[in-house]
């Protein structure tokens, strides 16, 4: 055994809400309209690319613990088959 079955699922489930929570917050930052006329519009618009970006990176990083996590369970598989006996 690589990791216990409750530590698997705690990781699993923090996984699953930071991506919850990331998702909820990229929904935000794409409603708010960084065209809309005012004095510091590309202050404004900067400020909104950053955002964005910020949330591509955050979700990059998501994608490869939930790919560790896969490793992880595979490792977890393959640990715990049985050795077969020498002849």
């Amino acid at each position: 055994m690589v990791i216990d079955t409750t530590t698997f699922n705690d990781i699993a489930r923090h996984l699953y809400g930071v991506s919850e929570g990331l998702l909820d917050g990229m929904r935000k930052v794409v409603t708010l309209n960084p065209d809309l006329p005012e004095r510091d519009q590309q202050r404004m618009r900067a400020e909104w690319l950053q955002a964005v970006e910020a949330f591509v990176r955050v979700n990059h990083e998501v994608l490869t613990l939930a790919e560790l996590l896969r490793a992880l369970l595979a490792a977890n598989d393959v640990a715990s088959e049985p050795k077969a006996a020498l002849s």
